[in-house]
């Protein structure tokens, strides 16, 4: 029997990638190139790893064993494969996807601390909407994201990293100083949101629902500066996280607005799949656990 690490890669992103096209594309191959490796893998062991009948890419029972041995052995390759003869480690890129508000604050000093501790990873950086993270994540796109929190598929990974204080301000005066505003009546404000791929959006947009209030259209954009313009520019309100408005509330350009009950917070989590750098994106989601401050500027 002939089994090549290359053929187990392939079979093993099928698994955790669902398909054989998200495979492909995890793994910079043609899909045909995948099902060729699949089916000289099948053909060395002797039996179907995956069940043919179904659209998804289900794995036999034999199949499923298999598998979980093929990680174990590709983990070990991986070991192997990362130092020269020199003992020096190879570099492996990270393909790190996260929002905007990572990147104003805790994303530097992470990207800064990590090269010290470890110059051997090399992290590929994407900065979009979270729901877009997502379905990167879902199609081998990026390797592991910082979102807030969210449906996941039942085989992801999930590691809490924080609690993210959001707030809703306006222009100074459109609430007596001191007075909370009821949710419902947020109903007579023009409310600017994140567009349909912010998952914090959707999250409060859910909140505000359990309190019987449906926000009416308003404006709506996709950065986090765009809506501090806005909302200094008089054009509705805000809810978005507390410290990208601190300076601008402290400076009296805008106003926090309190609510009753008060605003929750978001939680935020980074997210990955089994793969065979399981252990890896495991530490790395550790690390930003540990150094993730949601609470501080890094500009200031």
């Amino acid at each position: 029997m002939s089994i090549s690490n290359n053929q187990l890669i392939a079979m093993l992103a099928v698994i955790d990638c669902g398909t054989f096209e998200r495979a492909a594309l995890r793994l910079n191959l043609s899909q045909s190139t995948v099902t060729k490796r699949i089916q000289e893998l099948e053909g060395s062991i002797g039996f179907l790893v995956f069940d043919r009948s179904k659209r998804q890419a289900i794995l036999t029972l034999k199949g499923e064993q298999f598998a979980n041995l093929s990680r174990e052995t590709v983990a070990s390759f991986e070991k192997l494969s990362s130092f020269s003869s020199g003992v020096t480690a190879l570099s492996t890129q990270v393909r790190l996807g996260v929002t905007e508000i990572s990147s104003l604050t805790w994303l530097p000093n992470f990207l800064g601390t990590s090269l010290e501790n470890d110059p051997s990873i090399l992290f590929k950086l994407t900065i979009d909407m979270s729901r877009n993270l997502h379905s990167s994540l879902e199609d081998g796109e990026l390797d592991i994201i910082v979102v807030p929190e969210m449906p996941f598929q039942s085989n992801a990974h999930v590691q809490q990293i924080a609690g993210v204080e959001i707030t809703l301000v306006g222009k100074p005066g459109l609430v007596p100083a001191g007075q909370r505003v009821e949710i419902s009546q947020l109903q007579s404000f023009d409310l600017i949101t994140q567009g349909k791929s912010s998952g914090y959006s959707k999250s409060i947009r859910d909140w505000f629902a359990l309190y019987g209030f449906f926000p009416r259209k308003g404006l709506s954009v996709d950065s986090l500066h765009a809506m501090v313009g806005l909302v200094i520019a008089d054009q509705g309100v805000c809810i978005a996280p507390r410290v990208i408005f601190d300076p601008l509330i402290k400076s009296g350009r805008i106003e926090e607005i309190l609510t009753t009950p008060k605003l929750p917070k978001m939680n935020y989590c980074a997210v990955h799949h089994p793969s065979p750098h399981e252990a890896l994106f495991t530490r790395i989601a550790h690390d930003i656990q540990k150094v993730a401050d949601f609470s501080t500027p890094y500009f200031i």
